[in-house]
């Protein structure tokens, strides 16, 4: 079993443990939007998804309201059925978590705005734990809420059914489909 240095989430797929994001920055949590992208790509991403689907819309308020900073980033990974993935990012304050979202920068725009509402469900799940803090006990939480799932790299993975439905719900939202073809969505998950 690997060692739980990070847990990330991969959309429809899973959250898997690896190294941590070597990546720091100071966060003023008053001065901007605490869901944030990293690139004008990823900025336009993240403003189409919030515009198109009332559940992305949602979480993104949520995570506004909570102690969490989310950066969001295309990334290349070795998997080609990896689409997305969350984790922790250093962080030099004591009392502001941050998170990084990576969206595969292989799939189609539309693929990485569904893979994007399933990690912002992560990351809800995440902000909505205050003793979720650190790569550790992400994985402790994850290994309550979530099913482990197959991963090809070998390492722990898991995911959630809120994230699986919040997931569909948001696919249904970006293709217009009618609010009962997606009514199993639940964003708000009672294990927390």
């Amino acid at each position: 079993m690997p060692s739980p240095s990070r847990l990330l989430a991969a959309a429809g797929a899973a959250i898997v443990l690896s190294a941590t994001v070597a990546w720091t920055q100071e966060v003023d949590a008053g001065a901007a939007p605490h869901v944030r992208g990293s690139t004008l790509d990823t900025m336009q991403l993240l403003k189409e998804l919030v515009e198109r689907s009332a559940t992305a819309r949602d979480l993104v308020a949520r995570i506004d309201r909570s102690d969490v900073t989310l950066y969001i980033r295309h990334q290349w990974f070795n998997s080609s059925t990896l689409r997305g993935r969350i984790g922790f990012l250093a962080s030099s304050t004591l009392n502001h978590r941050m998170l990084i979202i990576e969206l595969s920068a292989r799939y189609p725009h539309f693929d990485q705005l569904a893979a994007l509402g399933h990690e912002l469900q992560h990351a809800y799940e995440i902000a909505s734990v205050p003793s979720v803090r650190d790569p550790r006990s992400l994985s402790d939480y994850y290994r309550r809420i979530g099913e482990p799932s197959r991963s090809l790299s070998g390492a722990e993975t898991f995911e959630t059914a809120a994230a699986a439905a919040a997931g569909r719900r948001i696919r249904a939202e970006l293709v217009g489909a009618p609010a009962h073809a997606a009514a199993d969505a639940v964003v708000d998950d009672d294990r927390n």
